[in-house]
């Protein structure tokens, strides 16, 4: 089957951006509502087009940040760490530390506050 990963992330990016703008997480199952033909694709097509999801907005202060997947702000049902965002972290050469949920809640947090309106 193909698809389109370019567009598929750049909704994906819009739907993530509008949560953090919003101070909210979004669930995957909603994610896959909201998108078009995400919840379709298998896994594995699922996460390259995850991968694909890059911040469209300039961080607020000049000074180097730490580095905050956008795919941060996908979480399971119950508003968890989503297992995809492990693979994810890996792919992007990060690493999380032994206490990952915390190391997420704190990306989650730097998230909303990127995205939050002055």
């Amino acid at each position: 089957m193909r698809f389109d990963a370019a567009g598929l992330a750049d909704t994906v990016r819009d739907v993530l951006e509008h949560a953090a703008r919003l101070g909210k997480t979004v669930a995957f199952a909603d994610l896959c509502a909201q998108v078009k033909d995400l919840g379709e694709l298998p896994e594995s097509d699922q996460v390259q087009v995850l991968r694909r999801v890059t911040p469209t907005a300039r961080p607020r202060s000049a000074k180097p940040q730490r580095p905050a997947l956008l795919t941060a702000l996908i979480t399971t049902e119950a508003g968890s760490m989503h297992p995809i965002y492990l693979q994810l972290v890996n792919y992007a050469g990060h690493h999380l530390p032994q206490q990952a949920d915390s190391a997420w809640t704190d990306t989650v947090k730097i998230l909303h506050d990127r995205y939050d309106n002055p």
